[in-house]
Parts: C-alpha cells; structure tokens; sequence
C-alpha cells in the first residue's frame, strides 16, 4: 500500500517565507532560501521519518551525497541524517560552489549542525560515471575497515549529480549493500526549475533486489532442495546483507546453518540455529510475504523437539529406547541424501544406521560394550552352529569361521551376524540377503575399496534403507517410525511466489 510521505508543517512565518520565494526573481530565490527560510525549515525537515521505510529504520552511520549546483539537497539530508561520517563527491564545477560567501561544507556545519572534522569533500574527475563508481566502492570498504562501519549503514545520497554520476552512485551502492537515500518533494516551480521550499522530504529509493530478487531466492530455494545447506545459508547471508529488509533472508540463513549442523550430526548448534529461526520468524514474519512460512512453522516446531531430545541423548547410550533417537537420525540423513541424489552418503548412512542398531541391542540385551567388547558374556547364550550358519548366509562363499576370542571391537558384519543368532526378533535369518547386498555395495562405493569405484544405484539404496527401517521399526513399532522419521524432516522452502 503506498502512503502519501509527511512534510513539514508549515506555521504562517514559514508559509508568508515560501510565497515570498515563489514571488522572488529567479536570480534571487536562493538568497531568500538561505537567509530566511533555510535556517528555520533544516531542523523540521531533520525531524521527518524516512518515507518508504518501516518505522524503525534506523539512521545511517555515514552518509555519502553527490553536489550538484544546488546545495539544498546535501544540506537537508546531511541534517536528517547527523551521520559519524560524511563524504561529499562535487566535480570541478560543483567544488567550489558558494552561498552567501559559504562553502557548502560551511553551510552543512552551520544548517545542519554536523561537525565540520566529520565532513570531507572529494574531486570527481572524467570519466565521472567510472570515477564515482570506484570512489563509492573504495569509501564504504574503507568506512568498514577504518570505523567498524558496514555497508548496511552507509547510505548513498545521488539526488544533486547529474544523470550518469547518479546512476554509477546508485549501481555502486546496490552491488555494496548500501541504503540508497533521495531528497524528494511534493511540489515543484517550474520557473525555478527547483522544489518548492518545505515541500522536501528524505525518501528511501526501492532496492532492485527486493523487486527483482526472484533469481536470488530461486538460489536458495534450489540449495535447500539439494541438501546444499551450507551454500543456502552463504546465499542467504549475502541477500540479507543487501536489503533493506532483510529479516526473511536472516531467517533462511539461520534456518540453512541449522540444517547443515544437524546434517554433520552437531545437535547443539543446530537447535540453536533453527530456535532463531524460529524466533525470527515469529516476530517478523507477518511484516512481509513470506509465503512459504505458514507451511514451515509447524515442520519447525518438529525439528526442534527432535532436536532438543537428541542433544539429550547420551553419545554413548546403554539401552534401546535411549539410544533409538540417534539411530533414527542415521536413517533421516540417509533418506535427505537419497532424496538429494547423493547415492553413496546415503549407503553409508544406512549402513551406519543397521551397524548402530546391531552393537546398541547386543549392549542392551547382553552388556557387550561395542569398543571392548567381553565375548565370555555369550558363553551360555551362543549356538556356535547357528552362529556360523547366519555367517555363511551373511557374507556368502568366502565366509571364514569366527573365533570370538580373537575379535576385537563390534562392527557391521560381527554385530548383524551375533544378533541374528542371538535375537532373531530384532534381525531375522530373512534379512540377511539384503544385509548381504547393504555391504556389498557399501564395499564397492567411491568412499571405500577399489580404484574403480561403483557408485550404488538409487533403486538399489532406497531397497536397503527401506530395510533398515524395518529392521529398527522392530524395537519402536512401524508408525512410531514413521512418525519420527516425519518429525526429523527438514524444512524446504519454496520461495517462488
């Protein structure tokens, strides 16, 4: 909705001082401004909020304005603004420009109350448009480097050069992140070819990135639906820091590095991450359309209940029911994987997630510990005939017979094969095909043996992760899965209207 911008309000001196410039002769309305009207009008015109901006838009910390033959834009926005730092850019015939016997750096200090030492002038030279644009570009990196001040708190001022120095301004402030400002009016004399006094106003030019930002959020649509988390949240980052509102960009950005903690299993950065996402999102989601929100929120809140279970889940639990969390997580980063293409991650993960489950219900049911395990425990429990036969249905052919005594820590093929002897309910003797194929494939994948590596087939890995989520099913029940599994699903936002 467009609002019509706020001026000053004229008392009846300061409407007797503009009829008395509309009347003035055209030689003569600049001394009328300057001596009369300029010295009450500044300081109101100083008070007026930034049309075209949220109400809580703050004021820039350094302000960079181009002069052209009129002063009265420089002065006006330098007074609204009272920046730390101001930069004026003038060509040779707008430098020495005077008014009453002042330079315009007199007038700043004397109309606008800004501090002479933080005003500086600075020479454009031909080409102008090329000139500008370096000057603008190296100014706001030195601002950074010399004041902590960042490009979101410079604000570019073009309204007094000519056309071609006021688009090099304008393109430099937008590539830099910079807030592009205008000394705008509601009414203008034709005569004078110049606003009518106490009709200006500072008005905050639109960003082309927030109306044609559309191939930048297609670009971290696309990153998140690739499991690209980490090259979303660079994206994000980078729009947030070129808009000027900036708060859905900030909040794709915490929800993306959320995303890629909880991808390289960091449950404790994650929740922090998507908790201000989530906070951000309530407090300034409703500014604007953020139409993929209402859709997130509830998934959101899933994630980090999810989360906040798994930060609490010992790293090296004991029992099932304790440890079921974490393998939950296994078979949720292998389903993203598969989902993103990324075949072999998501074998690995699968077969990390069924190698998890076989140590977690020996631990549970027979107290091996999976990195020094005391096989004496098994003694009374192992059928050693049984056991080999799951080992040759396990590995096949080649399968050697195990000596217990002589193994050493539990992994895939050890743990599978003692579960399936010793608790048929929880791997059964039908799994072990597949089982069989799990390792297989993991064995020939890019990640581990050979020079030639096989990367698995996608039909192949969803076979295998459908299996391993049966398997775990067995302790939690299916739905209970199911639903867990749900929960555990990040947020994909689709950011094109």
């Amino acid at each position: 909705m467009h609002t019509s911008p706020v001026t000053v309000v004229l008392d009846e001196e300061l409407r007797r001082l503009q009829e008395r410039w509309l009347a003035a002769e055209k030689g003569k309305k600049d001394a009328v401004y300057l001596e009369d009207f300029a010295p009450r009008v500044v300081a109101l015109v100083a008070g007026l909020p930034l049309h075209g901006a949220p109400a809580d838009f703050p004021r820039p910390r350094a302000l960079i304005s181009l002069l052209g033959f009129s002063w009265q834009p420089v002065v006006l926005l330098a007074a609204w603004a009272k920046p730390q730092r101001l930069l004026i850019l003038a060509t040779e015939e707008t430098a020495g420009r005077m008014a009453g016997g002042e330079t315009v750096t007199d007038l700043i200090r004397r109309l606008a109350n800004v501090p002479k030492e933080r005003i500086r002038q600075h020479i454009v030279g031909p080409p102008e448009e090329i000139e500008i644009y370096r000057i603008v570009k190296k100014v706001i990196g030195d601002l950074k480097a010399r004041y902590g001040i960042e490009p979101r708190e410079v604000y570019v001022d073009p309204t007094g050069g000519k056309k071609t120095m006021s688009a090099a301004a304008a393109l430099a402030a937008f590539v830099a992140g910079c807030t592009l400002v205008y000394v705008d009016y509601t009414r203008y004399d034709p005569s004078a070819r110049a606003p009518v006094p106490g009709t200006e106003y500072p008005r905050l030019l639109a960003n082309p990135l927030e109306v044609f930002g559309d191939q930048e959020m297609r670009d971290i649509s696309a990153a998140f639906s690739r499991g690209d988390y980490s090259e979303a949240a660079r994206l994000a980052e980078r729009l947030a820091s070129r808009l000027y509102e900036p708060r859905e960009a900030e909040t794709l950005k915490f929800l993306a590095e959320g995303y890629a903690a909880w991808d390289r299993f960091d449950f404790q950065t994650a929740l922090n991450s998507l908790e201000k996402a989530y906070q951000h999102a309530q407090r300034f989601g409703g500014r604007g359309r953020w139409h993929w929100l209402a859709e997130a929120m509830p998934q959101l809140e899933k994630n980090i209940k999810v989360l906040k279970r798994l930060v609490a889940t010992p790293t090296k639990p004991s029992k099932l029911p304790d440890g079921l969390p974490l393998i939950l997580n296994y078979l949720a980063a292998a389903e993203r994987r598969l989902n993103a293409g990324k075949t072999s991650s998501a074998l690995l993960l699968t077969y990390a997630a069924v190698e998890r489950y076989a140590c977690l219900c020996l631990t549970d049911m027979f107290g091996l510990d999976p990195d020094n395990p005391d096989y004496s425990l098994l003694a009374d429990t192992l059928d050693e005939k049984r056991f080999h036969k799951v080992g040759r249905m396990l590995v096949g052919k080649n399968y050697e017979r195990r000596n217990l005594s002589r193994e050493r820590k539990l992994g895939f093929s050890l743990a599978v094969q003692l579960v399936a002897t010793l608790a048929p309910d929880k791997i059964s003797m039908e799994d072990l095909g597949i089982l069989k194929g799990l390792a297989a494939n993991r064995n020939k994948c890019e990640y581990e043996h050979g020079f030639l590596p096989k990367p698995p087939q996608s039909d192949n890995v969803g076979k295998f992760l459908r299996k391993a989520a049966e398997i775990v099913s067995r302790c939690c029940g299916a739905s209970t899965l199911q639903e867990e599994l749900s929960n555990m699903r990040f947020v994909s936002p689709h950011l094109e209207e």
